[in-house]
């Protein structure tokens, strides 16, 4: 065994398939590690090429190096079955996110979770599925893998007696039957391809190793009109979720192992689990769904429309925009995108009016609907924005346009707060607008359903490109870095945004980056009154929320302006003294309190409003930027409008009011705060 120096980060094993046939499956797990790059905490990789035996060889690896905290993995279930005594009997805790065999935690001891419903759920959406299209007769198809014969099993198991079921090894489908396919995805896609004659409007539906991009790739012109079933909001957030949560608990705790690490991960997970490490049926996200195979990616130079920015705005409008049936390239620049490190507060109350009908807005298209907002990581903690003398009339009439727009919303005398609240000091403070449907969301795990969402419709993402340039082209496009044309581009590039449109910015608005800072304190326990909730403090700046079971995050305005890109990780001793002494009039306990860990980032602040509209002197481009570290609450909402005036270039209809068919003219400053006008959320249709 080799003696690890004690000082080093906590080390986390990555198990699965990074070759082989199932390779594909891996990339989910580096894209992970890489969403949770900032945390300190080192992630190896150990290679089981999806193979159940390699799966022991690789668990017996971990177990004799000594050094490790904790495993994610594996994604063979069968792998997983032979791994977990040997983890068991080394005490190691385990996170499974898309291991999906029944039964798999048996005698697991408590140290092990898994972030996925099982096989039966699978089986039992198949079948709900093809009795809601009016079938009597499911033929099951399988690959003959052990994977493929097992979920044959628990289909006919789950199906009978209400279906006729037939067992087949090679493509067999009888007149009027439903078809599932069950197999790893190369096999599956093999199976497909055997069809002869292709049947249009066969109704067929694979099982969950299908739900990859690499299927509808194998399977080609075979893919079409064909089903998959997966995991409620797909497994990449899955995977997001499991490195998330061994980030922040190692991040906060490097010294704990065993079951008190588990019990601290338990904590940070947005899914509910039981006391045996499964996910509760029922509980928002816990179950599968069956979703048409996503479409594969567009690889071209040329889309209907470019979106510049990979934070959750350019996330969220690439998704929307192909959805809406357009070619979309998502321009992912490759830096650290303020979302990444964003506190992701959600709450609907705003005191500008604008903002909050786009707040509202968001809760209507995916906060307020749980099972989409359990899919993108939200934390449903309620959220309290707290106001100072004179600020009753504003918080009625906030509450008022919540209540109206479908949310549950209240004005709550500051007495009711510090009695329901204990750990909030209410000095100087009249009242707070309570919103029980707020909270929180973990960023890097809405960031990665958003960029499923923008995947399954069939959106190609570049990684890892600085863009430099945006210009008209010589027709009816946008050329972005000269080489990249879309007939429409939409801008969400943040702190990017300036540099980017340059001489074009809008007059009228002004645009400097700000530093945001946050620091993560142990919370005190035994303090009564009801769980923390997201707070905002309207009379001194300050925000926090929990963060995981025994922690508050607090952060605080930073008079500390045109910060660079870099963005550094953690505080200094002085800069988290300073966040006590700003943030400890409100929440006393953070005076006394250990900081476990802080971040550092940036983003883009815009005056006097985010903006959101054409852009002057470069035709067919939208703009979308400037939330000031709101862009969360706000980014489905944004994304939607800015998704409709791409649209409407595509559609040949113009930027402007006037729409000139096939013709966009360059707006002035004063057009553009018009056209910023009409597509103001309050004229969307509610719901």
């Amino acid at each position: 065994m080799r003696v690890r120096d004690a000082r080093r980060r906590p080390r986390v094993a990555v198990v699965g398939p990074f070759s082989g046939p199932r390779a594909a499956w891996g990339e989910l797990l580096s894209s992970a590690v890489d969403s949770v790059r900032r945390a300190p905490v080192e992630w190896e990789f150990f290679d089981d090429q999806g193979d159940a035996e390699q799966g022991r060889v690789r668990a017996d690896e971990i177990v004799t190096d000594g050094g490790f905290a904790a495993v994610v993995g594996h994604f063979n279930s069968l792998g997983a079955r032979e791994a977990l005594p040997v983890y068991r009997e080394h005490r190691l805790p385990v996170l499974l996110p898309l291991a999906t065999a029944p039964g798999l935690l048996d005698g697991s001891d408590g140290l092990a979770l898994r972030l996925c419903s099982d096989d039966a759920g699978q089986a039992a959406a198949v079948v709900a599925a093809c009795r809601e299209q009016g079938y009597e007769r499911l033929d099951v198809v399988h690959d003959g893998t052990g994977y493929g014969l097992r979920l044959a099993g628990l289909l006919r198991e789950a199906a009978e007696p209400e279906l006729r079921v037939g067992v087949h090894s090679r493509w067999h489908a009888a007149e009027g039957a439903a078809v599932a396919l069950c197999g790893v995805h190369h096999g599956a896609a093999a199976l497909l391809r055997s069809r002869t004659p292709l049947e249009p409007g066969q109704w067929i539906v694979a099982t969950d190793d299908c739900d990859v991009p690499e299927f509808a790739e194998l399977a080609g012109a075979a893919v079409e009109g064909v089903r998959v079933a997966r995991l409620a909001g797909g497994p990449s957030a899955r995977v997001v979720a499991a490195c998330a949560a061994l980030a922040g608990a190692l991040g906060k705790h490097p010294e704990r192992r065993g079951e008190r690490l588990v019990q601290t991960v338990r904590g940070e997970l947005a899914w509910v689990l039981d006391a045996r490490g499964e996910p509760v049926q029922g509980s928002p996200g816990a179950g599968w769904e069956v979703l048409p195979v996503a479409a594969p990616p567009t690889s071209r130079g040329s889309f209907d429309v470019a979106v510049v920015g990979a934070g959750v705005v350019g996330r969220a409008t690439a998704a929307e925009v192909a959805e809406r049936g357009r070619s979309v390239a998502l321009l992912d620049g490759g830096g650290d995108a303020a979302s990444t490190v964003s506190g992701a507060l959600v709450r609907a109350f705003e005191a500008d009016p604008a903002e909050r009908a786009r707040a509202i807005r968001s809760f209507q298209l995916l906060w307020g609907r749980e099972e989409r907002a359990a899919a993108h990581g939200f934390r449903r903690t309620g959220a309290l924005v707290l106001f100072g003398p004179g600020g009753r009339a504003a918080a009625d009439e906030g509450v008022a346009d919540l209540v109206a727009g479908g949310l549950a919303a209240e004005v709550l005398d500051i007495d009711d707060v510090t009695r329901r609240w204990p750990l909030i000091e209410g000095g100087g403070l009249e009242g707070a607008v309570w919103e029980p449907g707020g909270g929180y969301a973990v960023a890097a795990v809405a960031l990665a359903a958003m960029t499923d969402r923008a995947r399954r419709a069939g959106a190609h993402i570049v990684h890892g490109t600085a863009i430099r340039t945006l210009a008209a082209g010589s027709g009816s496009e946008v050329v972005v870095d000269g080489h990249l044309h879309a007939a429409a581009a939409v801008l969400a590039a943040g702190c990017g945004t300036p540099e980017l449109l340059g001489e074009h910015w809008p007059a009228g608005h002004t645009a400097r980056t700000k530093r945001i800072q946050y620091a993560i304190f142990e919370r005190p326990s035994g303090t009564g009154g009801d769980p923390f909730p997201a707070l905002v403090d309207l009379t001194t700046g300050m925000w926090a929320r929990p963060d995981g079971l025994d922690a508050v995050l607090a952060g605080f305005p930073v008079e500390e302006w045109n910060v660079p890109p870099a963005a550094d990780t953690v505080l200094t001793s002085d800069q988290i003294d300073l966040l006590r002494e700003r943030a400890g009039p409100r929440l006393p306990f953070l005076t006394g309190a250990k900081a476990l860990t802080s971040v550092r980032g940036r983003d883009l602040y815009v005056s006097p409003a985010p903006l959101l509209g054409p852009v002057p002197g470069i035709p067919r481009t939208v703009v979308a930027a400037g939330w000031s570290g709101s862009g969360f609450k706000s980014a489905p909402a944004a994304a939607e409008a800015a998704a409709e005036l791409a649209d409407r270039v595509c559609h040949g209809q113009g930027l402007n009011s006037r729409g000139s068919h096939g013709q966009t003219d360059t707006l002035s400053d004063e057009e553009w705060e018009g056209e910023k006008a009409t597509e103001d959320p309050e004229a969307l249709p509610a719901g």
